[in-house]
């Protein structure tokens, strides 16, 4: 893991699908990328902890409180957090009446990579995710190298949305993550309100 800007392009995706695969023991999260396919990534328990832990260690710089009492905090991330999946919810009825009714199907990936790497860059009001993975099922029995797969520019709302998902999605796979989110609605309203998908601003 990484949190400098590293110099290597990265195709950029702004709409996400977060599944579990039992079969896999994996989270899927289908991405659509800018101008090129779209990719699978697959990530294991120990990538989705690191992914969460880092994202959780920048939200007090994103939500401006690295400068105010941590006492302070649980109750202005509850608030946003509430803000953020209102937002959701409400740019999700607008898609699906904005969605034609003979929509294709969505087409299958044609990429499919294991997440091993990541790196984390925030520059002002908004954080990237970037990962490299091994194309699969290729790398499974060959030496293969680590390619940038995507990277995921962030709001303060995306991000909230972001844990929201992985976190829904872990209970699911029941993965128990080691992470304390005391301001997070409940379990019951949690898995209410994350339907996989999330589209970036």
């Amino acid at each position: 893991m990484s949190d400098k800007p590293a110099d290597i392009t990265y195709p950029v995706s702004k709409k996400l699908n977060i599944n579990f695969s039992a079969y896999e023991d994996r989270l899927l999260v289908k991405a659509e990328r800018i101008g090129i396919d779209d990719v699978t990534l697959l990530m294991t328990r120990r990538m989705t902890i690191l992914v969460l832990q880092q994202i959780l260690s920048r939200l007090p710089e994103l939500s401006g409180l690295n400068k105010t009492p941590a006492a302070y905090w649980q109750e202005v991330l509850q608030m946003s957090h509430q803000g953020a999946m209102e937002a959701k919810t409400r740019a999700d009825k607008v898609e699906a009446e904005q969605k034609p009714l003979s929509a294709k199907p969505d087409e299958p990936s044609k990429g499919i990579y294991l997440a091993t790497e990541l790196t984390v860059h925030v520059r002002a009001d908004r954080l990237t995710l970037a990962f490299r993975g091994l194309q699969m099922p290729d790398a499974m029995t060959k030496a293969a190298q680590h390619v940038p797969v995507l990277a995921i520019p962030l709001s303060l709302d995306n991000v909230h949305q972001l844990i929201e998902l992985f976190i829904t999605k872990a209970r699911e796979a029941h993965w128990h993550l080691p992470v304390e989110l005391p301001w997070l609605e409940s379990p019951k309203a949690a898995n209410e309100s994350a339907d996989g998908s999330f589209r970036t601003h």
